[in-house]
């Protein structure tokens, strides 16, 4: 089985994007250093900031619902706490950046959502399908989600909405410029009374981004929430408050002989202290505070006329801080290379491979492999392979309440994944792609239990076994208008197990996610998003649609705008256990110069 879905996935798919910008279009999440869109032989949906304000998006969760092939699984309205996966992956097996610096917390991958940028801070959303741990290092197993924010922007710009269920929020900007550098300075505030019972909450971000022309920037950010958490980990009405700030920088060295040498370092704390049910304050009642620290030095120079090799080493650690998990600290040093080339005008090779050593779990090695072909102007074929690693969090080895009870023995996963597609460049209007894929994955952690009356626990019982079809079509019209669409086919194939699972089954086989702008007459803007997902799970298996629209209008700087999510007022759950907001409305005043 794992030898045909391997063979299987460095098949063919089908078609993608304008060819001028497809070919030129810089990313930076998909290679070591940033490369155009059109060399690479990966699988890169890229979010545009102009994308972002023409929907009905307001927080990073909510725009990353345009991408079919990422399955967002939140327990509220407006990302208040948010699972990612790629491709039938688990919420820990994704990497979440900004700016390239890593947020996975060590302590529980639930935290992986809290990214402390505003969204007006967001210059445009990378994700990364597939292994990344040649390029990132652990956790990037189904896919890597990068964060790019905004090194320039509009000297102001603010919004302010109200709604249903007691929504308040308001966000804006500011931004200036003094010769090579530039200065952002964003920051949001939301509440809201909640649709139900312990599911009200309160969140406030701030981030600032100083770039010095081309040689470095600055960013520092922080985000607090405050959330009703009824029924997010168990059958009870719980409380938590989240708070995590980040502080990081990079620099380019400049010319150190041949090599084009740069660096990084990061600092990233996280609280989060949970009362697991308010009627009895004081049981199970935790705080825990992580930190992480990271550095790393690169160098890039040119092999022959046609190649490129970059190198470099890194270091990090992680410790926590708790009442319920007790003290504990990680440490990890890692070496890296990515070797890339151009073989005639139209063939692109990479190969990368990363190693990473931990204090605790020993050495992991991560290589990988891609090409790309354009046999003509109108198409691209490409092809990559990999493999992908993810350490334990802290809280899958010592955490410990009236519904979980996480054994200390547990270990790393390991995967070796691989894909195939094709791009076809219809015209310069239309953008239509498609990849199979397939991963093998061993000693994935999952949470069981024997029957419903005994606590959740900790075990590295299964090997999961993944294969699946994305396809993707944009058509963008000459006024910056589009309609878009994603749908994900997975067939995800567990190792069986004798008790109930929590996680590893609970995915979904089909996935389609439509976006549009448009405009209307009397000079409105539609912009609609509907969201169909066939959800299975333990508990067996659910259809659900939901569609949300904003109607906006411009009055000069200022536009007006109304919104209604979850038209369709469907009952559903993306979490297990954890019901979601039926229909509701809410308006809006932005100045946008």
């Amino acid at each position: 089985m794992r030898k045909s879905v391997l063979i299987f996935s460095v098949l063919l798919a089908a078609p993608a994007a304008a060819q001028g910008p497809y070919r030129q279009d810089v990313v930076v999440t998909a290679a070591a250093v940033p490369v155009e869109l059109g060399s690479i032989t990966r699988t890169v949906t890229v979010i545009t900031r102009d994308q972002i304000e023409r929907l009905p998006v307001h927080s990073i969760a909510d725009v990353l619902r345009i991408a079919g092939s990422v399955d967002v699984r939140a327990r509220g309205e407006r990302g208040i706490q948010t699972d990612f996966a790629v491709r039938g992956a688990g919420f820990g097996q994704m990497l979440v950046l900004v700016d390239g610096v890593r947020l996975n917390d060590a302590q529980s991958g639930h935290h992986n959502g809290d990214i402390p940028i505003p969204l007006d801070a967001v210059e445009r959303i990378e994700v990364l399908h597939g292994p990344g741990s040649s390029l990132f290092g652990a956790d990037a197993f189904g896919g890597t989600i990068n964060v790019i924010t905004r090194s320039s922007a509009p000297a102001f710009s603010a919004s302010a909405a109200a709604g249903s269920f007691g929504l308040a929020s308001a966000r804006g900007q500011v931004g200036a410029a003094r010769g090579a550098i530039r200065q952002v300075l964003a920051a949001s505030a939301e509440r809201s009374g909640g649709f139900m019972f312990e599911r009200d909450y309160a969140v406030a971000g701030l981030s600032s981004r100083t770039s010095f022309g081309g040689e470095g920037q600055i960013l520092a950010s922080y985000l607090w929430k405050d959330f009703g958490a009824n029924g997010f980990y168990g059958n009870a009405p719980s409380h938590e408050w989240t708070n995590q700030t980040l502080v990081a920088a990079d620099r380019r060295f400049g010319m150190w002989g041949r090599w084009q040498v740069g660096g990084n370092l990061s600092y990233r704390t996280h609280g989060d202290h949970f009362l697991f049910d308010v009627r009895r304050p004081g049981v199970a009642e935790n705080r825990h505070r992580t930190h992480a620290v990271l550095g790393a030095v690169r160098g890039s120079r040119s092999t022959g006329s046609r190649g490129s090799l970059t190198a470099g080493i890194e270091a990090g650690s992680d410790w926590l801080r708790s009442t319920n998990l007790g003290d504990h600290d990680t440490r990890r040093v890692s070496a890296f290379g990515e070797w890339r080339v151009t073989a005639g005008a139209s063939t692109q090779v990479d190969a990368s491979v990363r190693v990473d050593r931990y204090t605790e779990f020993g050495t992991a090695w991560s290589p990988s492999v891609g090409v790309g072909w354009w046999p003509g102007r109108a198409l691209r074929l490409r092809a990559s392979a990999g493999r992908a690693f993810r350490v334990p969090t802290f809280t899958e080895r010592f955490y410990s309440d009236p519904a979980n009870w996480a054994r200390p023995e547990v270990g790393p996963e390991t995967s070796w994944a691989g894909e195939t597609g094709a791009d076809i460049l219809l015209d310069e209007r239309w953008m239509l792609s498609g990849t199979i894929f397939g991963r093998l994955d061993e000693d994935v952690i999952d949470w069981l239990r024997p029957n419903t009356s005994e606590r959740w626990r900790t075990y590295n019982v299964r090997d999961v076994d993944t294969i699946g079809v994305e396809v993707t079509m944009r058509r963008t019209l000459a006024d910056g208008s589009f309609v878009q669409a994603g749908y994900t086919r997975l067939d995800v194939r567990a190792a069986a197990v004798t008790q109930l699972s929590k996680y590893v089954l609970d995915y979904a086989p089909h996935s389609l996610a439509v976006a549009a702008s448009i405009p209307a007459p009397i000079g409105l803007r539609v912009g609609p998003r509907l969201e169909y997902k066939h959800r299975t799970r333990s508990t067996g298996e659910s259809d659900y649609l939901v569609a949300d629209v904003r109607v906006s209008k411009r009055f000069g700087v200022y536009e007006v705008g109304i919104e209604g999510t979850n038209l369709t007022d469907a009952s559903y759950q993306e979490v297990l256990g954890v019901a979601m907001p039926g229909r509701a409305v809410a308006v809006s005043l932005a100045i946008r110069p």
